[in-house]
């Protein structure tokens, strides 16, 4: 094929660019041309096929389910991710979509808060593959701790781990996160440095966290054994679907009528439905008729979940 001199000079131009690296002014010298020229011819090779670009994301996106579910919901954001060949790599993958988007909204002056569990692991995990330059961050417990053999998924870790990540500084609380009574969480939650901490907590403005499902026997919570199973059937014959920062819920995402609730040592759920960014994140389709709850509760508006996730919730809403 016989190129005219316009498709050559197109050529030669996006080569200096794009294969010689060389800049728009370094260019504009080498060809006599005038700077606005060669920006110019670089927009028409791209527009004319002569160039073209691939983003190569680390994980794949599924933007089309990620607008079916935003538009359903009336949600701010919504990041759909593939989840790969086993639940392992959907929470990699997930966590990867968590802290991507978290370099992308974080603003210095900031207060973080959150949760716990392997999804949140998995996001702190992916922090380092990111720049973070913002000051003046704080990283802050939103509930007490699980307590379990594993500290990697826990509260507190998470926090001082997110923290060196971020050169942020971090709180926690110090208490499980849910007592024998409603009295005594009570108590705890009045004792200074806790409800201190509370307090701040309840100014963040970015709150990352996820919900469980009751019919999940690997929740964080259940291996915690803070919701055990002998109780679970009482839990559903009062309307609990699954849980969102440790509140049982119905599946309109309202808390249930039971004493398990006022049990629970952290901020209330208005901390989360009220924060400028409040965050869902989770690889498990068995949480997708939590998920949902949580959303008519207004605990989320921005959903940061797995394709298996996302199709589920989809079924479901269709139904």
């Amino acid at each position: 094929m016989k190129l005219n001199t316009r498709e050559s000079n197109l050529i030669r131009t996006a080569e200096l660019y794009y294969e010689h690296q060389l800049s728009q002014t370094e260019i504009a010298k080498k060809l006599r041309c005038s700077r606005s020229t060669v920006s110019r011819m670089l927009a028409e090779a791209l527009e004319s096929g002569i160039v073209h670009i691939t983003i190569r994301r680390p994980v794949e996106k599924f933007q089309g389910i990620a607008d079916q579910i935003k538009g359903v919901f009336g949600l701010k954001e919504v990041i759909v991710v593939e989840g790969g060949m086993s639940n392992n790599q959907a929470l990699k993958n997930v966590g990867y979509a968590g802290a991507e988007y978290l370099s992308r909204i974080l603003k210095p002056d900031t207060i973080i808060g959150i949760s716990f569990g392997v999804t949140l692991h998995n996001l702190v995990d992916r922090l380092d593959e990111f720049d973070f330059d913002q000051q003046n961050i704080e990283i802050v417990q939103l509930m007490g701790g699980l307590g379990s053999d594993n500290p990697a998924i826990d509260g507190p870790e998470l926090a001082r781990r997110m923290a060196v990540c971020l050169d942020a500084s971090y709180r926690y609380i110090q208490a499980p996160a849910v007592i024998e009574t409603p009295n005594l969480a009570n108590q705890l939650m009045q004792e200074k440095y806790i409800a201190e901490t509370i307090a701040y907590a309840e100014k963040a403005s970015i709150t990352i966290s996820s919900v469980g499902s009751l019919a999940d026997n690997l929740s964080s919570m259940e291996r915690s054994g803070y919701l055990a199973k002998e109780n679970r059937s009482e839990y559903q014959a009062n309307g609990a679907i699954g849980h969102s920062l440790g509140r049982l819920i119905d599946d309109d995402g309202k808390m249930i009528d039971h004493p398990y609730n006022d049990s629970v040592v952290g901020v209330s759920l208005d901390v989360i439905k009220t924060a400028k960014y409040s965050i869902g994140i989770g690889a498990n389709p068995m949480k997708a008729p939590v998920f949902i709850a949580a959303i008519k509760g207004g605990h989320f508006n921005v959903l940061i979940i797995d394709d298996g996730t996302a199709r589920e919730i989809l079924r479901l809403v269709a139904n």
